[in-house]
C-alpha cells in the first residue's frame, strides 16, 4: 500500500511524538528518536510508543477483520460463477464455431469475386478478339 494512502491510527494528544513522522519517505529512526530525546526522556518515549504500537496493532486487526469479511463476501459472491461460467463455455464454443465458418464463407466469396472479376475481364478480351477477327 503506498505510504501517501495509508491513515495512521489517531493516538492520544499527550504522545511525545508525530504520529505522522512515521509516514514521511525520509523517515529515519535515529534522526527521529534523537529529535524526542531532546523533548522527553527516553522512558516516557518508549511508553509512548508502546502504547502507540498497541493502538496500530488494534487499528491493524480491525483492517483485516474488515477486509476478511469483504473478502468471504466475495468469495461466497462467486461461489455460483464457475456453473454459470460453465453454462456460458458451450455457447461461447458455439459462438467461436460460427465465426471461424463464417471466416471460411468470407474467404469463399472473396475467391468466388475475384474468379469472376477474371472471367468478366476474359469474356470482354474475347468480345474484342472476336470484332478484330470480324473486322479482318
Amino acid at each position: 500500500m503506498e505510504r501517501s494512502r495509508m491513515n495512521l491510527p489517531k493516538g492520544p494528544d499527550t504522545l511525545c511524538f508525530d504520529k505522522d513522522e512515521f509516514m514521511k519517505e525520509d523517515f529515519d529512526v535515529d534522526h527521529f528518536v534523537s529529535d524526542c530525546r531532546k523533548r522527553v526522556q527516553l522512558e516516557e518515549l518508549r511508553g509512548d510508543l508502546e502504547l502507540y504500537y498497541k493502538l496500530f496493532k488494534i487499528a491493524m486487526v480491525e483492517l483485516i477483520n474488515k477486509d476478511y469479511a469483504d473478502f468471504v463476501n466475495l468469495s461466497t459472491n462467486l461461489v455460483g460463477m464457475d456453473k454459470a461460467l460453465n453454462e456460458l463455455s458451450v455457447p461461447l464454443g458455439q459462438l467461436r464455431e460460427v465465426l471461424s465458418l463464417r471466416s471460411s464463407v468470407s474467404e469463399g466469396i472473396r475467391a468466388v469475386d475475384e474468379r469472376m472479376c477474371k472471367q468478366e475481364d476474359i469474356r470482354k478480351k474475347k468480345m474484342c478478339v472476336l470484332r478484330l477477327i470480324q473486322v479482318i
